[in-house]
């Protein structure tokens, strides 16, 4: 009996200080106020919450708009391109319908497509009609708006295949014209070698550019003078054809010849093209010339015979004596 009794109240004194020693640790944490109590999810709770609460709104707002999108006012019978304020020669000059025949106007079913705005873009920018688009909008009546800078036809240029528009940069433009004829109020460009480049690039031939520069000049002249000559011709452009003729002619509706001379920027003793297109702007007021005038020389230039022989200053042969 001695002999077990002091295991077990060894034991039992090993009890009885643990259950004191947790008796303990409770008093102090309530001493404390829990502020050594475990950590738990509370911190995290409100971050969850707000979670919770943007995505429900977000799904509510999409599909709000659903709903909106799914309403008759958000899916016209008839979807159609228009340009916005365009310039008044488009209109003028009936360019309109010919710049949105480049668009493919989509189904009913594609007016909420969120790339359609940019397929517009792409579609008259890719066409030539186009220099750049501004922007491109939807309205609620099915009508897509667009604004952009355009490219101005200046004059018809021939080539093997008919004559084709172009613009002051030189840029080929949509369309080939079988005639055009001498009354029909456009300038022509003839006589250029240059390859004929694809729609919406620029012809890249000396001869063509510089036809273009100078149609370019003549249409920013105004109508009374741009459609009284009818004709830019660079046949003998450089003197490939002949040396001794003008490298540039002009022609009037009545068949009148005006003898231009070099290239813009080319003039070797000959007046400016601004000289040159004032005397022609004189002319033309007056009627135009009878038969030819050459505007490549000066008006009070004196041709003088070239001697067969050089002379010195005392009128002998010789420099030496």
């Amino acid at each position: 009996m001695s002999i077990d009794a002091g295991p077990r109240s060894l034991r039992t004194c090993v009890e009885l200080m643990k259950k004191q020693g947790r008796k303990q640790d409770a008093g102090k944490a309530k001493l404390s106020g829990g502020t050594e109590s475990r950590p738990g999810p509370r911190p995290l709770l409100p971050f969850l919450c707000m979670v919770g609460v943007v995505t429900g709104a977000v799904y509510g707002l999409e599909q709000l708009k659903r709903y909106v999108y799914s309403l008759p006012a958000y899916h016209p019978s008839v979807i159609r391109v228009k340009l916005l304020d365009p310039p008044d020669w488009v209109e003028r000059e009936q360019w309109g319908p010919r710049i949105l025949s480049a668009v493919e106007v989509p189904p009913e079913d594609a007016w909420m497509d969120e790339q359609l705005p940019m397929q517009v873009a792409r579609q008259l920018t890719e066409s030539g009609w186009v220099r750049q688009v501004a922007h491109v909008t939807r309205q609620m009546d099915g009508t897509i708006e667009v604004a952009c800078t355009y490219r101005r036809p200046i004059a018809m240029l021939s080539t093997h295949a008919g004559y084709v528009p172009v613009d002051a940069d030189g840029f080929r433009l949509p369309e080939v014209y079988e005639q055009v004829g001498a009354e029909s109020g456009w300038l022509r460009i003839r006589g250029v070698k240059t390859a004929t480049p694809k729609v919406n690039t620029a012809f890249q031939g000396e001869d063509a550019v510089a036809a273009i520069r100078l149609a370019s000049l003549i249409f920013d002249q105004g109508w009374e003078i741009s459609s009284k000559i009818s004709a830019i011709d660079v046949a003998n452009f450089r003197g490939r054809q002949n040396r001794r003729e003008s490298h540039i002619r002009l022609w009037t509706p009545a068949g009148q010849l005006i003898e231009w001379g070099s290239a813009i920027g080319e003039e070797i003793e000959e007046p400016t093209a601004a000289e040159k297109l004032a005397n022609i702007a004189v002319m033309l007021k007056r009627g135009g010339p009878l038969t030819q005038v050459d505007v490549s020389v000066f008006p009070d230039a004196a041709v003088l015979p070239i001697s067969d022989t050089i002379h010195t200053a005392d009128r002998t042969n010789r420099r030496d004596r």
